[in-house]
């Protein structure tokens, strides 16, 4: 069983002024450093998603690039890029692999992320991060075989990751870290706020 890590890299970044932001650097690294580096003990291989492949993609050993799904040529945020990476990775791996995603604006997502998931669905077909005080559907272990039903989802316009969830019957697996473990950057301040919770876990 191959288990492929999927990196959500097709966010345009617009509250940070259109800057990429797996470019954006903090405590002296890039976003797409940190995530590439905490992720790949966790896998066997990795994919980059988005709308176009990014140039900083090449520097990443083994890293494959998979456009997102994009109906009429239009974005339709992760929901593309989860639909892209899952029938690739049932054409390349088969239907008995397994698909991690993490967006690659995520620099403190847990290193046992993939063990917590995997333990925690269990019987079904995908699994999604719950903290205590919400669900963070970029975080999600999915069967590859889940392909066809993942494009039927999109085709009937379910686009929302946890809706997707839903249809599949994804279990929400409970994580115990605080939200700061999976913080998303969007905006300036969740920038100022990464780089306090950086220094807190320096420190600690």
């Amino acid at each position: 069983m191959t288990v492929m890590g999927c990196l959500f890299a097709g966010g345009a970044g617009r509250r940070l002024g259109g800057v990429e932001k797996a470019l954006i650097e903090f405590s002296g690294s890039p976003l797409w450093k940190r995530a590439t580096h905490r992720i790949t003990p966790m896998v066997d291989q990795m994919v980059v998603t988005g709308p176009t492949a990014p140039e900083w993609s090449e520097a990443v050993p083994g890293l494959v690039f998979v456009q997102d799904f994009q109906p009429n040529g239009e974005p339709i945020g992760p929901a593309g890029g989860l639909l892209a990476a899952l029938e690739h990775c049932l054409r390349e791996k088969g239907p008995e692999s397994l698909l991690l995603t993490i967006p690659i604006d995520a620099p403190f997502f847990p290193v046992d992320l993939f063990a917590q998931l995997s333990t925690g669905r269990g019987n079904a077909r995908a699994a999604l991060v719950e903290t205590e005080f919400r669900l963070q559907p970029t975080f999600g272990l999915w069967s590859c075989a889940l392909a066809p039903d993942v494009r039927s989802c999109v085709k009937q316009g379910k686009l929302a990751l946890h809706a997707i969830a839903d249809h599949v019957g994804a279990v929400k697996v409970r994580f115990q870290a605080e939200d700061e473990a999976f913080l998303n950057i969007n905006t300036p301040e969740d920038i100022q706020r990464a780089e306090a919770v950086a220094t807190l876990l320096e420190q600690s």
